[in-house]
């Protein structure tokens, strides 16, 4: 027998074994039953009629782009950045105008001009010539309309082109921000930056927005720009949403813009130098939100409004707001050196008690004084604090225990976060110190999660973890953290200044001396730490692994 014969009959023989593997044993009318399906199947892929007649119905019920109705091609034309809908005008020569119905239009470098890296560096004249282009062939019922780059007064003209084209277009969103500083650069050089060192910002011309054009606008935000009202400034009686930053504004034309903004629902107001006072007299009966950051010559503010949410930055100012406000949720960041305790109970407005949720980040040098009627804060159900603690000459005055007196002002709390950094002189408690300081006990019945970070085991630090562990009968969760979670900001705050050590011995205290108080088993430590732990002549210590990781 040749080999090409043994060859066959091998191939055979396990074409054969694999179509009885295919068939159940049961009957040969079955294995019959599955030869004629697999040769149907092999029929059915072979190029015979049948094959060429569902490829061609296939084929014909393809649905085309173009086929789409024209508001739902829109749609998906304006989710393209607009430097990609442009591009599809070179598809055909039915793409070619496709791209004019592109209802959100946004020009910066980034959606102008993407290298390979990120976006490259536009000229002023490119991007006023990229800009001119586009708008001289785009169409109308634009939505938005953006401009990101860093122009000035000597632009006005082509500027002044760019708003009369949202106004002709009925735009509802226009966004100008001509600077290329982000907000905190803004924030960190505005102390000591002169005006003189700064281009003439372009004044924007609220002229061009009259009684039926204004009606348009749903969103303003404007940045590094002059903002100053003509007398029959007509406003924006649909207006939503005012952002504005780094804007040349006084304080009359801001109680001006806002009286002629009725239907306002959020402001923010970031930057301003030229603002000493925000005032609002006439009821903004749907503000919901107000933002005011980092305008370093506000000394006061009165909202007549109904508020929900407060974000406050700056120095510790008056805050005035109606009798019956709704406010129930606040952040503050006092960049002045205020207690936090000293602030809540004699700063914080007094008709603030309905708050339900407390954000406060305070720097602390000096040691608060308890008032003698502690104000109360009966719904406050959510309370994070956030304490930049400086010691003068490395030694802090600040006693963290002080704090304890939150939960008896605010009696409801359910939840505290309280977030430390501490640039002072590291001193781990030990029996040196004396005995841990304990203060009467109020039982709190609300309180069930507590979340502490930036614990290094000082002694004042110990006491109030204690104090909390032991007032808190409904207490379901306390974690704590020997890292730091907040930085204050400068060349001195990163995280690296802290040691090891640090965050060893934070570790350390929270686990002998809180967590082995603990009788319920709700308290978590944590830390940035590899560690063992021995027994080393009848003392338990711990042995650092791997440093942590920043």
């Amino acid at each position: 027998m040749s080999k090409e014969s043994i060859s066959g009959g091998m191939i055979g023989m396990e074409k054969s074994a694999a179509n009885r593997r295919r068939c159940p044993p049961e009957s040969s009318s079955q294995k019959s039953s599955c030869f004629q399906i697999d040769t149907t199947s092999m029929k059915t892929n072979s190029e015979g009629p049948l094959y060429g007649e569902t490829v061609q119905r296939k084929r014909g019920s393809q649905l085309q782009l173009l086929d789409l109705p024209k508001d739902i091609l829109c749609s998906i034309i304006s989710r393209l950045p607009l430097r990609d809908a442009i591009r599809t005008s070179i598809l055909s020569s039915h793409w070619k105008y496709v791209w004019r119905d592109h209802t959100n239009l946004t020009f910066s470098c980034y959606t102008l001009k993407r290298g390979s890296f990120g976006c490259v560096v536009m000229g002023e004249h490119e991007f006023i010539a990229t800009v001119d282009g586009v708008l001289l062939h785009s169409g109308t019922g634009v939505e938005l309309l953006e401009f990101r780059h860093p122009l000035h007064n000597k632009h006005a003209d082509h500027i002044d082109r760019w708003i009369q084209f949202a106004v002709v277009s009925k735009a509802k969103e226009l966004i100008l921000h001509l600077s290329n500083a982000s907000r905190t650069s803004l924030s960190r050089n505005m102390p000591y930056e002169l005006p003189a060192q700064r281009p003439q910002p372009y004044s924007f011309p609220c002229h061009m927005f009259g009684a039926s054009e204004g009606s348009y606008l749903r969103c303003l935000q404007l940045s590094s720009v002059s903002l100053k009202l003509p007398v029959d400034f007509n406003g924006f009686p649909n207006l939503k949403k005012l952002i504005m930053v780094d804007v040349n504004i006084t304080n009359e034309h801001v109680e001006y813009l806002l009286s002629k903004c009725s239907l306002l629902e959020f402001i923010e107001i970031a930057c301003c130098r030229m603002l000493t006072t925000l005032r609002a007299l006439r009821p903004l009966s749907r503000l919901e939100h107000l933002k005011v950051q980092d305008c370093i010559f506000v000394e006061q503010i009165e909202m007549k409004c109904g508020l929900t949410i407060l974000e406050y930055s700056g120095l510790m100012v008056p805050l005035q707001f109606a009798t019956t406000s709704t406010l129930r949720n606040v952040r503050i960041d006092l960049t002045s050196d205020t207690t936090a305790l000293d602030y809540i109970t004699k700063g914080f407005p007094s008709t603030l008690q309905h708050l339900e949720a407390l954000n406060l980040r305070c720097n602390e040098q000096k040691r608060a004084i308890s008032p003698v009627r502690p104000l109360k804060f009966i719904y406050l159900r959510h309370l994070r604090l956030e304490l930049n603690i400086f010691g003068v000459n490395e030694h802090k005055k600040t006693d963290v225990l002080d704090y304890a007196y939150l939960l008896d002002c605010a009696p409801s709390l359910e939840k505290l976060e309280l977030h430390m950094w501490m640039q002072c002189h590291h001193e781990i408690y030990h029996a040196g110190h004396g005995e841990l300081r304990s203060l009467p006990l109020h039982q709190h019945t609300h309180l069930k999660s507590v979340y502490i970070t930036g614990f290094f085991g000082h002694k004042d630090q110990v006491e109030l973890a204690l104090h909390i562990l032991r007032s808190s009968i409904a207490l379901k969760a306390m974690k704590i953290d020997s890292r730091v979670k907040i930085i204050p900001g400068g060349p001195y705050t990163s995280p690296a200044i802290y040691r090891t050590r640090h965050y060893l011995d934070g570790y350390m205290v929270a686990t002998v001396f809180v967590q082995g108080a603990d009788r319920n088993n709700v308290v978590e430590v944590t830390g940035a730490i590899q560690y063992s732990f021995a027994i080393i002549d009848g003392r338990a210590r711990f042995c650092l692994i791997s440093e942590p990781e920043f």
